[in-house]
């Protein structure tokens, strides 16, 4: 079975109740069951059945591709950069160039076999992606969190599920971007380029991020915060790429170095002598706040800057 639903309520529902209601045939022990062995996903987080669902939120129940299978992962031994552990969580700073967990094309060398490496204790949700509550993408870098006990993993998910946990990512865009500013819209595949996605104003899934600036420059690059409300695929580079300012280096979605051009021609040299230093797009996971799955304390974890991403705010510097 593979069913995808958008709850279009105001008002909140237990999951289980609602998915009684939208498939009549099965009862609500099989549905809790279902929920209960992850067969059932919400914004992409795995959940309870007592989960209160909220307006446009994504239900999917995919029995094929969350059955339990055999788990081929290996643990490879790989110098982690750990910003916090205790008995429930552990939480990286992930570097750049380096997938969270394996998949297509990726089978082996992922962060998540690393952690394994280093780690025996890791939530069994998902025999083929043990800890993993949420992902960056291959060329993200920053703080990333890991599960080590299944009701830790529920907690967290949810926290994501709720939008409790704030997130501040950074990244270093074209133009010079000096106001505070949502974006909203609806998140699908590019129809022409399957590798990308695109902002839609109805159909897909929503999404929510806010924008404010750091640092303005006298050349057209910016540094700015980005706080994701959701957590959609590519959505940081979908929304910042919409409103004309994408990340530089991020050829997919129009921010590689063929952007140069279209500035004065003084500028050129200095432009791509700074964007020189980093060879992936600007884009860093800073902080995450949460609160503690065990002690309910809140937390906030931060990732330093890497180092190709201090080399181009050095160099931007000289332009403040």
């Amino acid at each position: 079975m593979k069913k995808t639903f958008k709850y279009n309520f105001e008002y909140p529902q237990r999951l289980d109740k609602y998915l009684k209601n939208e498939l009549p045939k099965l009862s609500r022990t099989n549905i809790q069951k279902l929920i209960e062995n992850n067969y059932v996903l919400v914004d992409d987080f795995l959940v309870k059945p007592s989960f209160q669902l909220k307006l446009n939120q994504i239900v999917k129940i995919d029995t094929k591709d969350f059955k339990n299978k055999k788990s081929h992962l290996k643990p490879e031994k790989m110098k982690l950069d750990i910003l916090y552990e205790d008995n429930d969580i552990l939480v990286l700073n992930k570097n750049s160039g380096i997938v969270v967990h394996p998949g297509i094309g990726n089978p082996s060398s992922t962060l998540l076999n690393g952690v394994l490496y280093y780690c025996e204790n890791l939530s069994n949700m998902n025999d083929e992606r043990p800890g993993v509550i949420h992902r960056l993408d291959k060329e993200t870098s920053g703080v990333i969190v890991f599960a080590k006990n299944n009701e830790s993993h529920y907690n967290i998910s949810e926290q994501f599920a709720n939008r409790e946990i704030k997130k501040d990512y950074r990244a270093i865009i074209w133009g010079n971007f000096n106001e505070e500013i949502n974006i909203n819209g609806f998140l699908r595949r590019d129809p022409k380029n399957r590798l990308k996605f695109k902002l839609f104003n109805s159909s897909g899934k929503k999404s929510t991020s806010f924008i404010k600036p750091k640092m303005s420059y006298s050349l057209p690059l910016s540094l700015v915060s980005i706080f994701p409300l959701t957590g959609r695929t590519h959505q940081i580079r979908v929304h910042l790429s919409s409103i004309g300012h994408p990340i530089i280096k991020d050829d997919l979605y129009n921010g590689g170095d063929s952007m140069i051009s279209g500035f004065h021609e003084k500028d050129r040299h200095k432009i791509m002598k700074i964007i020189s230093q980093i060879n992936r797009f600007a884009l860093h996971a800073k902080t995450i706040e949460l609160k503690h799955p065990k002690t309910k304390n809140n937390m906030v974890f931060e990732a330093p800057y890497p180092t190709d991403f201090i080399n181009v705010l050095e160099k931007l510097n000289e332009y403040k």
